[in-house]
């Protein structure tokens, strides 16, 4: 080991000695930092939201086209559209903090933000397979890295007591992880075929593990200290979704239209969904709450699953498929209690369809039309929702 990098000794010292701060299964009120809210990709805030929601603010980009989901922190939005422009926006107004143009490429997935003042960066990758750091206070570029593939999911910021790093995948194939002030390599870690999710990462008895879904059709199972395999898992069928960690279990669907649950400690398959010829696809990431797990599905549907056996708990009829990922989040109802919230599922579609649905029966008690569809998925923080749907409008809502 002392042969190794000095900052890559110091993150592995820091790793075998302490939990991995964020590593939580839900994002607290003031942030949003990356695509599914935590390193554990749980897509679950701690937030209560008063209903009904209104429009607080809506913002339509001239010829923009949005697929990533916003992330958000400190008051700030960041979001990149495929045009090439990223920029950070006041989560108050929607006015314009500052803008990073990029002339020959666009950024199709969400970033990640630091939340640690003393790292003021946000970083992003984008469609040619370039990964830049920017300062969040001027949109400068800190320093960028190129990949031989397009960079589909967001990244995953950790943060450690002296040297937080960012771990981003590739269609390439290959997984990085980086020391987020400099952008040095710290390890790699190749597949045999494209990695489109984020990375998710867990912190247990076992150690530190991330995860990746890969189109090889194997969830892949890695040490976080140097990049190395503990498990693979075959999956008969190609993924890019996000994995989901609750517990042991890690959730998450395939194309071939399969729901999984892997017990990664055991390092098995502990139930599966779906998988006769006409299911269709999932590309959707799954939140949990309670004793359910939900999936939004490319058949025009949510669906909640019974986490102990894989039954179908029931299903949602939306008017388009769902790609972009639900959020797990508490709600007031009109009239109610507030001292009483109940869970519930925010969801979005492709014919621009928003909703807020209970959580134990899948009803609807929230719902408003966007017009423009939505791959990209929310990001919840205070008392507020935002989304960005693909005919370039950004869309923030809330009780007042």
């Amino acid at each position: 080991m002392n042969n190794l990098p000095k900052a890559l000794l110091v993150f592995l010292l820091l790793l075998s000695s302490t939990p991995l701060p964020g590593v939580e299964n839900a994002a607290g009120p003031e942030a949003w930092p990356m695509f599914r809210g935590t390193p554990s990709g749980a897509g679950r805030s701690t937030v209560v939201l008063q209903l009904p929601l209104k429009e607080h603010w809506s913002r339509r980009f001239e010829g923009g086209a949005f697929t990533a989901t916003p992330v958000i922190y400190a008051d700030t939005i960041y979001l990149g559209d495929l045009d090439g422009h990223f920029t950070a926006l006041s989560l108050d107004t929607g006015k314009t903090l500052w803008q990073f143009d990029s002339s020959d490429s666009g950024f199709p997935s969400a970033a990640a933000v630091s939340t640690e003042p003393e790292y003021p960066f946000v970083v992003v990758g984008d469609d040619f397979g370039v990964i830049r750091c920017l300062n969040t206070n001027s949109g400068k570029v800190v320093w960028d890295l190129s990949m031989e593939g397009e960079i589909s999911g967001g990244p995953t910021i950790l943060h450690s007591s002296e040297t937080p790093v960012v771990l981003v995948g590739s269609q390439d194939a290959t997984l990085v992880c980086l020391q987020l002030t400099d952008g040095k390599i710290l390890w790699r870690h190749e597949i045999a075929d494209q990695i489109r999710c984020s990375p998710t990462v867990d912190t247990s008895e076992d150690g530190h593990r991330v995860f990746l879904a890969g189109c090889d059709s194997t969830l892949h199972i890695l040490d976080a200290m140097n990049g190395k395999t503990v498990a693979e898992i075959p999956l008969g069928g190609p993924t890019g979704t996000t994995p989901s960690i609750s517990g042991s279990d890690v959730f998450f669907g395939t194309e071939g239209g399969i729901f999984f649950a892997v017990d990664y400690l055991q390092k098995k398959i502990r139930w599966q969904a779906g998988g006769d010829s006409q299911k269709p696809g999932y590309r959707s990431s799954a939140t949990m709450a309670g004793n359910l797990v939900f999936v939004g599905s490319r058949g025009r549907a949510v669906e909640a699953f019974n986490k102990t056996d894989g039954s179908l708990c029931w299903r949602h009829s939306m008017r388009s498929r769902v790609d972009a990922s639900p959020v797990a989040v508490r709600i007031v109802e009109e009239g109610a209690s507030a001292e009483t919230p109940s869970g519930s599922v925010l969801v979005a579609d492709a014919a621009g369809d928003i909703k807020i649905l209970r959580d134990h029966d899948g009803s609807t008690c929230w719902e408003f039309s966007a017009g423009g569809g939505f791959s990209g998925s929310p990001a919840v923080v205070r008392d507020r929702v935002v989304l960005a749907s693909d005919d370039g409008v950004v869309w923030c809502f809330g009780h007042h």
